[in-house]
């Protein structure tokens, strides 16, 4: 029997975590996937002393919200799942625990659609950075559940690894979904020979009736990348990124507030 695949899911006992956690659960479910909750609780500042009485205090605490959190989702019980607490730094502990378990996709939950901005600074984005396995960042407000949609940033580059398309593919077909390949300020003309190489390389991997390749103008990428799937009901939006800097400029915190907070969107980024 094949191994069953593993869900990281980072937590830190928040509402908008609460949220994404299910929406985790029932992806484990549907795609047969086991899953670790993991929380990093830190050490506390030194103050004459007092540090180790104050780090028991905090272990404690997060024992008893992650007894809390299994009463809080009954439907954990209906996966393969486990729960760990550990003492360290969130990042390196979540980057060296994806390896350690051999984790086949990271499900994290941002503060909704202005915590993007603080996604792509801070801490999810240099998780993102570090591993190499998908990750789904599931804002609060927003769900992946029903929806029919999933639009594929792409510019066709050369440089562009297309084998990390099989995971947006278990997804569509798993999830049936229709996937929009979207492409930003450029036209059939404009596109290479090789690019367009690449674009039959997508069209014979996806094989799929619902697969369209559109493209669409904006002055700026990320407005045009939100603007287009917010308008043509896409409820995902997947990146199939060349290096960090291109996840980076995709959603840009000079945006945020233009265009993301008032169109939260799960993102997927490809690995």
């Amino acid at each position: 029997m094949k191994d069953q695949k593993t869900i990281l899911f980072p937590t830190d006992f928040s509402p908008r975590a609460s949220k994404a956690l299910d929406q985790a659960i029932d992806f484990a479910k549907k795609f047969n996937y086991k899953m670790l909750v993991y929380h990093v609780y830190h050490r506390p500042i030194n103050t004459e002393g007092t540090s180790t009485t104050l780090l028991r205090q905090i272990e404690g605490k997060a024992e008893k919200n992650l007894h809390d959190l299994e009463k809080k989702h009954p439907t954990l019980k209906d996966i393969t799942f486990k729960c760990r607490k550990e003492l360290g730094i969130s990042v390196e502990n979540i980057v060296k625990t994806a390896t350690k378990e051999n984790v086949d996709l990271i499900i994290m939950a941002t503060k909704g659609a202005k915590g993007f901005g603080e996604l792509w600074g801070t801490k999810t984005a240099k998780i993102i950075k570090s591993v190499n396995i998908p990750v789904l960042v599931i804002p609060d407000n927003s769900s992946i559940s029903g929806i029919k949609k999933a639009g594929l940033a792409c510019d066709y580059s050369m440089k562009t690894d297309y084998a990390q398309l099989s995971f947006l593919i278990e997804v569509a077909k798993k999830l049936k979904l229709d996937i929009d390949v979207i492409t930003l300020n450029r036209d059939e003309k404009m596109m290479t020979p090789g690019e367009l190489k690449n674009r039959e390389l997508m069209r014979g991997q996806f094989k799929k009736k619902g697969t369209s390749f559109s493209f669409t103008f904006n002055n700026n990428i990320e407005e045009g990348i939100i603007q287009y799937c917010t308008q043509n009901d896409i409820g995902l939006i997947a990146v199939l990124p060349k290096s960090y800097s291109y996840i980076r400029s995709i959603f840009h915190e000079s945006l945020t507030e233009k265009m993301i907070f008032h169109s939260p969107l799960p993102l997927l980024v490809l690995k």
